[in-house]
């Protein structure tokens, strides 16, 4: 007989393979071009024990978003505060890097973000893995600005949901430019925020 454990870690683990398989259908076709049908056969399982788990593709769509949220939240979780914002940020940068290197990814994001502008479950999903970011940023940048590293005249929370902005305009850029080398943009977002974040330096009196 199986422990409650046991059955839940077997339960997330069929649930992790049909998301898996889920995400590589959209990401090929588009959440309206791909079938139930299709989702079950990419991922080796009956319609009924797929439907178990999700029992529509809107409920596929909204926990691949939810996966995505509780990734960036272990991973800001694990940034090292008391090393600046900027730092922080560039650990950060190198999993969005990865991100923009995969074309899978890319066009997942833009379908994520198309769907939740006509649809509102999906929309409400997403706003509520962006609010997640945002807090999560926002108190990075405001222990930042205590630690004297970055503007403290800048309002945390507006600054956390343009640093986001930036990074989903890289995005959308990668997604139609193939041309755009990923690490050199990184490295210009990373350069711009620091020009644009650091603590504010009062230029020195001019002396005769």
């Amino acid at each position: 007989m199986r422990t409650p454990g046991a059955l839940n870690r077997d339960h997330a683990g069929k649930q992790e393979e049909i998301l898996r398989a889920a995400s590589v259908c959209f990401a090929r076709h588009g959440f309206h071009q791909t079938s139930m049908k299709e989702i079950c056969s990419a991922a080796d399982r009956s319609p009924g024990s797929v439907y178990r788990y999700f029992p529509a593709k809107e409920d596929i769509i909204t926990a691949l978003i939810e996966a995505d949220r509780r990734r960036w939240e272990t991973l800001l979780e694990q940034v090292p505060l008391e090393r600046g914002l900027i730092p922080a940020l560039r650990s950060l940068a190198e999993v969005g890097l990865r991100d923009l290197e995969t074309q899978g990814f890319l066009s997942l994001w833009v379908e994520t973000c198309a769907e939740a502008a006509r649809n509102p479950k999906v929309a409400l999903t997403l706003r509520r893995s962006y609010e997640s970011f945002e807090q999560r940023l926002t108190v990075l940048i405001t222990d930042s600005q205590k630690r004297r590293t970055v503007n403290p005249s800048l309002n945390p929370v507006d600054t956390a949901r343009m640093i986001l902005a930036l990074f989903d305009g890289l995005i959308l850029r990668k997604c139609f430019d193939r041309n755009l080398d990923p690490s050199a943009a990184v490295a210009a977002f990373l350069g711009f925020l620091e020009s644009l974040l650091g603590p504010s330096r009062k230029t020195p009196a001019h002396r005769p």
